[in-house]
């Protein structure tokens, strides 16, 4: 009867590990990329810079930001925790330049908003 609560025992513990690591990365998870696009908007009272794409990138460094204008090709470092993308490093870019790796997940290569399975 013993070897039966152990077993019991282990098995509850690897689910309750395995759900807890699912969870904690959430729904989301956090990836990191390089985007280049033209700026549309700056906000300098939020460090916040948006790209013609409508994507909103925040500089945690207003630094970051200085020095930029509205209209002009950027290549922007990023990272996301999910809600929020955070601007890494931004730099002067040319219009063709290429927007660099795909970002990744912890679950492996992706394209944002979209999953990529093997058929």
């Amino acid at each position: 009867m013993r070897g039966y609560h152990v077993l019991t025992a282990a098995m509850a513990l690897g689910t309750v590990v395995f759900v807890g690591s699912a969870l904690a990365d959430g729904p989301s998870g956090d990836y990191a990329g390089v985007k280049v696009g033209q700026v549309r908007f700056i906000d300098h009272a939020v460090n916040l810079i948006q790209l013609a794409d409508g994507t909103e990138l925040r500089a945690t460094d207003p630094q970051l930001l200085r020095g930029l204008s509205e209209g002009e090709w950027v290549k922007v470092d990023f990272t996301t925790d999910g809600d929020r993308v955070m601007i890494n490093s931004v730099e002067r870019a040319e219009p063709d330049a290429a927007s660099g790796p795909t970002p990744t997940a912890v679950g492996g290569p992706t394209e944002f908003g979209t999953n990529i399975r093997a058929h």
